[in-house]
């Protein structure tokens, strides 16, 4: 969809606007049209940002919020889970409790990714030892979906947090115990971010694994997604001892 940064400007207003009269079912179906339709992240990403902004009053923009995710289009996750950013200041604690319910109420691996990089990311980023508990805890979710997002997390962390290594660290200690983890769809998401902090990290990847292969029965399928921005050599050596 081609919308240019005016109307998504206006869009948001008139949610917002609509929320806090009180029609957030009317808010809601003004995003209708935009999420029926193919339309780029960057667009839902700068719409969904928009609408955070746009006013303090968390508790009505989650009664729109609900409304958006019941709707059930992948765009309602980008959508939503970028405005949630913009509460993380002043409520961290709800911002990742709705982004659980999101991501088990989605239901799908895109929308524990999409929301995993974004709210989750966002506030691991900005309040990296008040969400580490969190993450802690959502790893041992009964759901393998919010036990997945936190590999999206890690995703978003590693790109954006480059020169603070023993955060980083804090991480791998953090999925430590779930190495042996078989479940497909988990060792995929933690896995990819395992492969972000390769790329940045290479040697503090490395030794980590090392240390845990020889003692674990690490799954295969993490650690060939892990290893995949390593050097050859590295990649290797690493593979060698499986």
């Amino acid at each position: 969809m081609n919308i240019s940064t005016q109307e998504i400007e206006h869009l948001a207003d008139k949610v917002v606007s609509l929320a806090m009269a009180g029609a957030t079912q009317a808010a809601s179906q003004e995003l209708k049209p935009i999420l029926d339709i193919k339309c780029l992240f960057s667009k839902l990403d700068r719409l969904g940002r928009e609408i955070g902004k746009a006013s303090s009053d968390f508790g009505t923009l989650i009664e729109v919020f609900d409304k958006i995710i019941d709707y059930s289009a992948m765009g309602s996750f980008v959508v939503v889970g970028q405005a949630l950013i913009w509460f993380l200041p002043f409520y961290l604690n709800e911002v990742i409790e709705k982004s659980r319910e999101y991501i088990i109420k989605g239901n799908a691996w895109y929308v524990c990714d999409i929301i995993g990089e974004r709210s989750l990311g966002h506030a691991l980023v900005n309040y990296f030892d008040r969400t580490l508990p969190w993450l802690e805890t959502l790893l041992k979710d009964d759901n393998t979906w919010v036990k997945r997002s936190v590999g999206g997390a890690i995703h978003f962390f590693s790109k954006r947090v480059l020169d603070q290594p023993e955060k980083t660290k804090k991480l791998l200690q953090m999925v430590e115990p779930h190495l042996e983890e078989k479940q497909i769809d988990f060792v995929k998401g933690i896995g990819w971010g395992l492969k972000t902090i390769g790329r940045h990290h290479p040697d503090i990847l490395v030794q980590f694994l090392k240390s845990q292969i020889e003692k674990k029965n690490v799954s295969k399928t993490l650690i060939r997604k892990a290893v995949a921005y390593l050097e050859e050599e590295k990649k290797a050596e690493l593979l060698h001892i499986l």
